[in-house]
């Protein structure tokens, strides 16, 4: 009768999507989006950092994060056929994602930053917006603290944002469009 019930417990659970979750951390946590990495780009030196805060439920976040060691926009888009003649950039905006699981060891993405030019010191403002870069891309959870990241990304001049909400506009098509691959590290909590 044990046995019975057992199995009938297991073909329950697998009917109606039961599964075991991902252990992403020491001990049997299950992975949540939360926690300071560092993406490392491969085969290029790239690098950008980020923090990510969960809501409750752990399978929606958001996060911020900066360019660590980036790229120029038109070397990037040459390297891809695009020749591009985006206005140098002085530093960039920092990084906005927000983040959403979509498996047990997938997570999906969309960030957006802008690429900044120093104005003029007597200008009444410090900088403007010289092109708007968005990444939308997919993470795999691949062992405890690391991913391996898709990220496909798209450049704008800043004209892309007529109705001036900090977005590339509905429809608008991106100057430059290329993809990279990271390795993404997650700082350790300490012992």
């Amino acid at each position: 009768m044990k046995t019975y019930v057992l199995h009938l417990l297991v073909i329950l659970a697998l009917t109606f999507g039961v599964s075991a979750p991902v252990v992403a951390d020491e001990g049997d946590r299950a992975f949540k989006l939360e926690g300071a990495w560092v993406a490392k780009v491969v085969g290029f030196p790239g690098q950008w950092s980020y923090v990510v805060s969960s809501d409750p439920s752990g399978k929606r976040a958001s996060g911020h994060g900066s360019v660590d060691v980036g790229f120029r926009a038109n070397y990037a888009c040459f390297l891809n056929g695009f020749p591009t003649e985006f206005e140098l950039t002085d530093s960039e905006s920092p990084i906005l994602v927000s983040m959403l699981m979509t498996g047990p060891d997938t997570v999906s993405y969309n960030s957006i930053w802008y690429g900044l030019k120093d104005l003029d010191p007597m200008s009444p403002i410090v900088n403007e917006i010289v092109l708007i870069g968005t990444v939308t891309g997919e993470l795999e959870v691949v062992a405890p603290g690391k991913m391996h990241g898709t990220h496909n990304f798209a450049i704008y001049y800043p004209t892309a944002d007529v109705d001036g909400d900090g977005f590339p506009d509905e429809g608008t098509t991106p100057e430059c469009v290329f993809q990279m691959n990271t390795v993404d590290t997650r700082l350790p909590m300490p012992e």
